[in-house]
């Protein structure tokens, strides 16, 4: 959302700046030739301000680190993660603007994002077609291949798709606005879900799921065996097929619902 209000009001300012003096009296031909790219930094921690100025895009980069897995795996980063399971190469490739991927750090079995030295940055690009804006985060890609992730606990904007999971367990641990898509089967999930979390499972076949929602979150599941929910506050779990047992508990405006 901060990132968003960036670029909307970084675009704003910049549009009223070349509207002023006129888009082709401020450099018609050169824009007509060259595309216009600026830098929308925001301040450091605490500043509620950003400072707008001509510059280039990073150019993009791939960088792989090595990792042979584990049984947890945790996300704590802006991007869009894939996990595949079934991969014969294990490792973790990660793509998108250099400026962030250098910036991306594992230990552990916990990936993180380093602070930008100079705030986060996005761009605004005008040209003859229009004007377009972005992140630096919104490029960045992370693929991981690891036999035996079980549990993955993701906190913050992080987008995680789980390919090919073919465990006996699957532990979700959801904070902030963190989303995933899972796909394989399991006998038994656990999900947690706080805050404004989606966890969407149409794709997994299980057995057993135990669903806690606190907060706003969202989850999709469809157990054909044991189903228990608890949900608090406005969340919601929909259960894409009738388990056999069902025991819910619901406070709040949340509900819980069969497809």
């Amino acid at each position: 959302m901060i990132r968003n209000l960036l670029i909307i009001s970084g675009a704003g300012l910049i549009l009223a700046i070349v509207g002023i003096g006129g888009a082709f009296a401020v450099g018609g031909r050169d824009l007509a030739r060259h595309d216009w790219t600026w830098v929308i930094t925001d301040d450091e921690s605490g500043d509620s301000g950003f400072t707008v100025e001509r510059g280039q895009v990073s150019p993009d980069t791939t960088r792989t680190i090595e990792w042979t897995g584990g049984d947890r795996l945790a996300i704590n980063i802006p991007a869009d993660v894939v996990y595949d399971q079934q991969a014969e190469t294990p490792g973790i490739t990660i793509s998108g603007a250099q400026n962030v991927v250098e910036r991306v750090r594992f230990s552990n079995g916990r990936l993180t994002l380093d602070e930008a030295p100079r705030g986060d940055r996005s761009y605004v690009r005008w040209t003859r077609t229009g004007i377009r804006g972005w992140s630096e985060t919104d490029a960045l890609k992370i693929i991981i291949k690891a036999p035996s992730v079980k549990t993955f606990d993701l906190s913050g904007p992080t987008e995680l798709k789980i390919r090919g999971y073919d465990q006996p367990s699957l532990d979700l641990t959801l904070t902030g606005s963190s989303d995933v898509r899972v796909q394989g089967r399991t006998d038994a999930v656990t999900v947690d879900v706080s805050g404004a979390g989606d966890a969407r499972m149409d794709e997994l076949i299980v057995d057993d799921a135990k669903v806690r929602v606190s907060g706003s979150g969202e989850v999709r599941v469809g157990p054909s065996g044991k189903a228990e929910v608890d949900v608090s506050g406005s969340g919601e779990v929909r259960l894409t097929r009738r388990p056999a047992e069902l025991r819910q508990s619901v406070s709040g405006s949340g509900e819980v619902t069969e497809d």
